[in-house]
């Protein structure tokens, strides 16, 4: 039976989350949050500083003790770069060194993947963020998206170019990607091309359906997911966050030593 078949025909209780184990706090395991829309004004996450602090509090509310913000940068839509983004980034960042002084924030992207992000790579004009691989190197880590409507063109060369640049490849909620639900090889294959799978904790929270859910499921129990995410637009998916910590699954994931998030370190930031 192959994997579609084997989705489709699984019990229905499984296509929902259930939140029935005691309640943990996520970020005391997970450390960096590494990826989110906080900065304020730039995208269509945070719409100003009082938000973007909202957020901010909620991931030290559950534990968190630093984040990556990940705005979007895609040519067509929110044509943004490290010089959009440092003046609004650093406004918020005095703001949370005087409320949180031991929390810390990385300035990053998330990257569509198109023709601007080919031009970014031969550039090296990337915004990265910093993680230690299986093996304890340091590495620069680049989060990036698909479309969500039809599947990437040329993303395995514009990939490999990432890597010659000496960048690891970091994908997005991998689940949200509907024309690869009945072709989890396209999951397999990005795995072992040594791009890291990300999921969103509104996923697993089931804010994006049953067939997102599952798919996010099959991933972690594959032990393909080096990284469960916020993708923080609003204060809404804190609260994903804080109802996964009563999932079974998250938290035997928690428990199998996949997760990348705790390995994610910095001190200062590289723009």
């Amino acid at each position: 039976m192959s994997w579609w078949n084997r989705f489709r025909s699984s019990p229905g209780k499984s296509a929902q989350p259930e939140f029935n184990q005691p309640a943990m706090r996520l970020g005391e395991h997970l450390v960096t949050d590494v990826h989110s829309h906080i900065v304020p004004g730039v995208d269509d996450g945070a719409e100003n500083l009082e938000q973007s602090l909202k957020m901010i509090e909620r991931l030290v509310g559950l534990g968190y003790q630093r984040a990556v913000l990940t705005s979007h940068i895609h040519s067509d839509i929110y044509p943004n770069s490290k010089h959009t983004l440092t003046a609004p980034f650093l406004k918020l960042q005095g703001a949370v060194a005087e409320r949180w002084p031991g929390f810390r924030i990385h300035l990053a992207a998330e990257y569509f993947l198109d023709s601007h992000f080919q031009d970014c790579i031969a550039a090296n004009d990337l915004l990265w963020f910093p993680a230690l691989d299986e093996n304890g190197r340091a590495i620069r880590c680049v989060l990036f998206e698909f479309g969500f409507h039809e599947p990437p063109i040329n993303h395995q060369q514009v990939l490999f170019d990432l890597q010659m640049a000496g960048y690891t490849p970091v994908l997005a909620h991998a689940e949200r990607y509907p024309y690869w639900h009945r072709q989890f090889n396209e999951f397999e294959s990005l795995q072992d091309r040594g791009v890291w799978i990300t999921v969103n904790g509104a996923s697993l929270a089931g804010a994006y359906g049953p067939e997102t859910y599952q798919v996010a499921k099959a991933l972690i129990e594959k032990g393909m997911v080096k990284m469960i995410c916020s993708d923080a637009h609003a204060e809404r998916h804190m609260d994903s966050l804080q109802a996964i910590g009563k999932s079974a699954l998250v938290q035997q994931w928690l428990q199998s030593g996949e997760p990348m998030n705790p390995k994610v370190n910095f001190e200062a930031n590289h723009f």
